[in-house]
């Protein structure tokens, strides 16, 4: 365990050329606002290392140095590691390398857990009996820190494992290209406010939404000053009812069930004046709802579509689950009927392009999801016994016939 600035030192220098390295994190995020680092775990040229971020004030050195250049850093399901770098030092790794991301690219389950696939790819079980521990917790315990240290032990075996196979397959760039993707889209998560993702907005009208965005920004101010989860500052729900209500009226307001709580109650008084400031907004400043006009055809194409994927990546050793979701698919078909509709080619500008349409996707199903749509492969019982029963096919290969009338002349 490293627990002082000098020992610290002494590990990234004789590691200042390690080009690979493995990084995880332990953290807890149940009473806080945003998720409190409890332990570092590294591993460069296979030397692992505890990092106490308690005990050593300043890890600016450390970070620094994850960051290098020269470094590949290896992880799994990125999220939070990323988000502990970004907020350290502003920026992230040049070169970041997920392995729950890869492993999808290879046919494996997405999203893999770390044990299954360092199970699958290694043959080795890990244990799990600190699932749940209390990583803030000193001193940890033997057992702890062996947990903590497998978390990393396998990651740069597991990396060159998959990176072999990935560039056997031609997918590495592919690999490169997603994980950016998600890269960038959990940054931006960090950096943009996103009132709009309060559960249950999407029909409000205009000047709701008014409230309801002012009240998340109070929300989120409060939460972060004083380090405790936005929803126990005040729930979506509540959020929502506030701006259904349309009164900055004390009387009013405490008719709402759920406002009467004891945390509540303590800042009626600023909910209130954030509602009154709110409701003197002009109407024309207030934010528009989000008008997705959804296709009646929409559930039953994205259904199809979305088992001829599953089919497709199953023949070529994909993962479904990280070609396309169903809200990829949605998206898609919604431009797609709407164009159609209008008699219009659909819009190409890459920040309205749905997902399934750009980059390694694009390259990988949209001909197959155009042929779908076209009736160009038809589906057909394969195996009625199989986890996937249905298979497509072109149209000619399951009904000969209708090629009959090009054979005759």
């Amino acid at each position: 365990m490293i627990q002082t600035s000098e020992h610290l030192q002494k590990y990234l220098t004789a590691h200042s050329l390690c080009p690979l390295v493995g990084f995880d994190t332990e953290f807890v995020s149940e009473d806080t606002y945003q998720p409190e680092l409890s332990l570092i775990q590294i591993n460069a040229d296979n030397e692992i290392a505890l990092i106490d971020p308690y005990a050593i004030e300043d890890l600016t050195p450390f970070w620094d140095w994850l960051i290098d250049d020269l470094r590949t850093v290896v992880v799994h399901a990125c999220r939070e590691e990323l988000r502990f770098i970004f907020n350290a030092t502003g920026k992230a790794p040049r070169d970041l390398f997920d392995i729950q991301i890869a492993a999808g690219f290879l046919g494996m389950e997405y999203p893999a857990s770390y044990g299954n696939l360092v199970n699958r790819l290694s043959g080795v079980s890990l244990q799990k009996g600190e699932t749940r521990t209390n990583w803030r917790h000193r001193p940890l315990t033997e057992g702890q820190c062996k947990y903590a240290a497998q978390d990393v032990e396998f990651l740069l075996s597991i990396y060159q494992l998959i990176s072999d196979r990935l560039k056997k397959l031609g997918r590495f760039v592919w690999v490169t290209e997603e994980i950016q993707r998600q890269q960038a889209h959990i940054i931006d998560q960090e950096t943009t406010p996103r009132w709009r993702s309060i559960s249950g907005i999407g029909s409000l009208q205009p000047r709701e939404l008014e409230i309801a965005r002012q009240l998340w920004h109070w929300r989120d101010d409060l939460a972060r000053s004083e380090n405790r989860p936005p929803r126990r500052v005040l729930r979506d729900d509540l959020i929502c009812q506030l701006a259904q209500r349309k009164s900055a009226d004390r009387e009013q307001v405490k008719l709402i069930r759920g406002i009467q709580h004891r945390r509540i109650q303590k800042q009626l008084g600023d909910i209130l004046e954030v509602i009154a400031h709110a409701l003197a907004v002009p109407d024309s400043d207030c934010p528009q709802r989000n008008r997705n006009k959804k296709p009646p055809q929409r559930s039953t194409l994205a259904q199809f579509t979305y088992t001829a994927i599953s089919d497709f990546c199953q023949r070529n050793q994909m993962a479904p689950n990280l070609v396309a979701t169903m809200s990829d698919i949605r998206d898609y078909l919604e431009q797609e009927i709407g164009s159609r509709h209008r008699n219009k080619k659909p819009r190409t500008i890459k920040k309205s392009q749905p997902l399934i349409t750009s980059g390694w996707r694009g390259e990988f199903i949209l001909q197959l999801v155009e042929d779908v749509l076209s009736g160009k492969l038809v589906a057909h019982v394969a195996n009625p016994t199989s986890d996937q029963p249905l298979s497509f096919a072109p149209h000619s290969a399951i009904d000969p016939s209708s090629n009959s009338d090009e054979s005759s002349q």
